[in-house]
């Protein structure tokens, strides 16, 4: 027979008890039931530092792969939610296993599902979440309708080109209540303008972003404008002009407006609520129109009604145009989202024309280059295989005494000797405290001089004073930290290490889905400054 172990630990602090205290209660439990059960057949699969609202998690991934190619007779959990804590997943899950005639056991609740009573469970337990889904659903919908006919901003960031102002008003029922509206910015309604020209003239949001990065335009945040951010501005529809036009656009769209016929005159501009999708993993991602709500705001229209409009096709246009191209996932890189080059933009791979043999090779290259045409950086692309084959190479060999953990261990060995006389330090600051608060006291009782000169030389001996406290405690707070980090020291060195040799276990039969996985739990960053490569593993 072949059984499956799996835990779960939301926080990263190495392999720790609860772990282990899982494995243990679950083995017990196969032993209980199948006692001639050897060690090689059962199979443990460790997830730590992954939360359990969803199943994105590479040890269970690799379980379900294992699954899928050879079923296990029995998975065992000690608890359900070491699963998932979505029921949807967990339905999901069952349906997948029942398949494949496993049986699911969790050592906690009990939950059989070889047993008719199991099976019964988990169709009830399914069934009841499907129901609270559909209320919650119909009561948010509900909801969203009756606060989208007040027009106010129901909060978190304003778009570019607003703020968000408290005011009062008067409901229905004479009752003095409060709310929120968007005011004009405008300074940034002024770069919220020039976006829409600009891609009107030239029907492209890559053309736009380089334009602004070269324009050396910021957003509120002091951040460069990128295509995600260009694209939200130029769908948002609280720059539209509430018209007659617009609001015959948003009803061809199936938008659920709210009964706002009659105060669409082009003097306000549009709210539009429910643009937004809330996933299971708390990504947020564009809803399509036929799902928003568009109420009348009590802002002012930015973009008229019809170069508004206009945008929305031609964005409508662009997209419908891209059907059928085959968008790269990444199927090879192995260092996307952790390679970045000297300038500290990230480096994105980009493939080339397969060769002979097939092969499809492909370099990194630095977002900025790229975006801004070369003018804000023209560091060379590096070449993807040859790179992500290093730095791989230089994990693997973390035994070696010239490997990038032997250099790890030596920077955290550095702090640990600057530690050595940090008690020391940490007294003679408190000592400088007690003694210019001491200080101060005896000067405040001379504060009542009436000598004016007299007083005033007081008060900067106190403030000088007063600055010398706030130094010393700013650092004994430094000087603990330091000494917090000296006392986990052999602790992170051990789960870096961890790492590492778990990154070599797997590496030879895991995806390229997982490899990117581990690396990104071991490493921090990668540098290309154009001739070499940097490797920086975290500091856990």
């Amino acid at each position: 027979m072949r059984f499956a172990i799996y835990s779960r630990k939301s926080k990263f602090t190495g392999k720790g008890e609860s772990i282990d205290n899982q494995i243990d209660e679950c083995r017990r439990y196969i032993m209980s039931q199948y006692p001639d059960t050897k060690e090689s057949e059962i199979f443990i699969y460790e997830d730590e530092g992954y939360s359990g609202k969803n199943t994105n998690r590479p040890q269970f991934q690799q379980m379900m792969a294992e699954e899928e190619r050879e079923p296990f007779d029995l998975i065992v959990v000690y608890r359900l939610d070491r699963i998932s804590r979505n029921m949807a997943d967990f339905a999901v899950l069952m349906d997948k296993l029942t398949k494949k005639d496993t049986s699911f056991y969790s050592t906690n609740e009990r939950f059989d599902t070889s047993t008719l009573s199991g099976q019964m469970m988990m169709t009830i337990s399914a069934a009841f979440a499907q129901f609270e889904r559909q209320i919650i659903a119909e009561r948010v919908k509900d909801n969203v309708y009756r606060l989208a006919k007040t027009g106010r901003w129901l909060g978190g960031t304003p778009p570019l080109g607003f703020s968000s102002e408290k005011v009062e008003f008067l409901d229905e029922a004479g009752t003095e209540r409060k709310c929120h509206k968007l005011t004009e910015n405008e300074d940034e309604i002024e770069i919220v303008r020039l976006i829409y020209a600009k891609y009107l003239e030239t029907h492209s949001i890559t053309k736009v972003e380089t334009f602004m990065l070269n324009s050396s335009y910021k957003t509120r945040k002091n951040a460069d404008f990128h295509v995600s951010t260009l694209r939200y501005i130029l769908t948002n529809p609280t720059y539209c002009t509430a018209d007659k036009e617009s609001l015959e656009f948003f009803r061809s769209k199936d938008c659920d407006i709210a009964d706002i016929d009659e105060k669409c005159n082009g003097e306000r501009g549009f709210m539009g609520y429910k643009k937004t999708l809330t996933q299971s993993d708390d990504k947020r991602e564009a809803t399509d129109m036929s799902n928003w709500t568009i109420a009348l705001g009590k802002h002012k229209g930015i973009i008229p009604s019809a170069d508004w409009i206009e945008v929305q096709n031609i964005i409508e246009g662009n997209s419908e145009k891209k059907v059928g191209f085959r968008q790269s996932h990444n199927p090879v890189a192995l260092l996307s989202g952790v390679l970045r080059c000297r300038c500290g933009s990230y480096m994105r791979p980009k493939y080339h024309k397969a060769n002979k043999d097939g092969e499809k090779p492909f370099s990194y290259m630095c977002e900025l280059k790229e975006t801004s045409k070369r003018q804000q950086c023209d560091c060379h692309n590096v070449n993807g295989r040859v790179v992500d084959k290093m730095v791989c190479d230089a994990l693997l060999d973390y035994e070696s005494d010239n490997s990038v953990f032997a250099g790890y261990v030596k920077q955290l060995s550095d702090i640990g000797k600057k530690n050595d006389n940090i008690e020391s330090l940490i007294r003679t600051q408190a000592a400088t405290i007690a003694k210019n608060k001491k200080n101060i006291s005896g000067l405040l009782r001379m504060v009542g001089d009436d000598n004016r000169l007299t007083a005033e030389y007081i008060h900067k001996e106190i403030a000088q004073l007063n600055s010398e406290i706030e130094n010393a405690e700013s650092e004994i707070k430094r000087l603990e930290r330091l000494k917090n980090n000296g006392n986990t020291l052999a602790e992170a060195m051990h789960r870096t290490e961890e790492m590492l040799k778990s990154f070599k276990d797997n590496f030879h039969d895991t995806s390229v889905e997982n490899k990117r996985d581990f690396i990104r739990r071991c490493v921090s960053k990668v540098e290309w400054d154009g001739e070499n490569i940097s490797v920086f593993l975290l500091d856990r």
